[in-house]
């Protein structure tokens, strides 16, 4: 979701889910926070770095 810049309903039907909540509540349950806040928090982890 990250690097191709997918929102959480074309990457549940891209890894074989028919149904984006059921995806949603499963990467919640094993994650601990919904798909795209940990997308958000990523991006947001990735402007912080310093360039190199």
């Amino acid at each position: 979701m990250l690097s191709e810049d997918l929102d959480a309903a074309s990457a549940a039907y891209r890894v074989g889910y028919q149904d984006a909540s059921h995806f949603n509540r499963e990467y919640k349950n094993l994650f601990g926070a919904p798909p795209m806040r940990d997308v958000q928090r990523l991006r947001e982890e990735a402007i912080a770095l310093p360039s190199q």
